[in-house]
Formats: C-alpha cells, sequence, structure tokens
C-alpha cells in the first residue's frame, strides 16, 4: 500500500535581499581567446540571415530597412 505524502506547500515569498552590492562582471567572462573561423561562420550565417528577415519585413519602411541593414553589416 503506498504511503500518502503531504501536500506541497505554497511558495514562500522572497524577501529581497537590498544590502547586497552589486558588481559589474563583464570583464570577467569577457572573451580570451580569438574566434575560430567555425564561430565566425557561424556568426556570419546568423547576420547574413537577420539581414534577410529586415529585407521580408513588410513592416518596416525602406529607410528602416537600409538603417537596419547597414547596423548588421557592421556586425560582420
Amino acid at each position: 500500500m503506498p504511503v500518502p505524502s503531504p501536500p506541497p506547500q505554497p511558495p514562500q515569498p522572497c524577501e529581497a535581499n537590498t544590502s547586497a552590492p552589486v558588481a559589474d562582471a563583464r570583464a570577467q567572462f569577457a572573451r580570451r581567446t580569438p574566434q575560430t573561423a567555425e564561430e565566425k561562420a557561424r556568426s556570419r550565417a546568423f547576420i547574413d540571415g537577420k539581414i534577410e528577415m529586415v529585407r521580408g519585413d513588410p513592416n518596416l519602411s525602406e529607410a528602416q530597412k537600409a538603417a537596419a541593414i547597414a547596423e548588421l553589416e557592421a556586425l560582420r
């Protein structure tokens, strides 16, 4: 015969710890090695896909498309 388990308890509210220090750790996790050829190719393919999405977006004007494409091409 199975042993009955107690009903689940509702989650307890979390108290915010406002005294904890906030630090910017981005530099700690920054890339320290250059991208490999495969990573560069994947990044380029991703950006190329984004450019095609912008070109086909019916909700953007031609000026908006041109600006968005210029930003994406700068990332290549």
